[in-house]
């Protein structure tokens, strides 16, 4: 059997017309089947996005970048937080890192509590959690920041 004759014999048996002498397309239509893995790659870049953002908003590049002192002296006791809005002491970040910290936490309980949608007790407990942490975070915040501009 010559190739010819082999080309028209599966030209028939597909029930296809095509133009003689062009090669027929193999195409497949169907959709393809793709697997993610078991466990998301995108959690681990979150947490390091989060923190980051908190090194960040704690002060962390202009303590690597100035070296400032690590506490402040009055003549009666050791003062934690800079007076001026334009400097840092070292545990004033770590204060203000701390609190971001707590703040981060208190959404992602709140978050997480949805996740308990027919346990109300641990999703109750989880959501009070969150906005009591979230609420101290954010009470801390406020009171460094008016006592450092006033």
């Amino acid at each position: 059997m010559s190739k010819k004759q082999n080309d028209k014999e599966t030209e028939k048996a597909q029930g296809i017309p095509w133009l003689p002498g062009f090669k027929r397309p193999n195409i497949d239509f169907r959709i393809p089947e793709i697997e993610l893995p078991y466990e998301a790659p995108h959690k681990y870049l979150l947490a390091i996005t989060l923190f980051a953002v908190v090194f960040i908003l704690a002060g962390g590049i202009y303590d690597l970048a100035e070296n400032p002192l690590p506490m402040g002296q009055t003549a009666n006791a050791l003062v934690p937080i800079f007076r001026s809005s334009s400097e840092q002491f070292l545990v004033e970040s770590l204060i203000a890192a701390l609190f971001f910290g707590i703040g981060t936490g208190g959404l992602y309980l709140i978050h997480y509590s949805t996740r308990f949608a027919y346990d109300i007790r641990t999703s109750l407990t989880l959501l009070f959690l969150g906005i009591i942490l979230t609420i101290v975070a954010s009470g801390g915040t406020i009171v460094m920041y008016d006592f450092k501009t006033t």
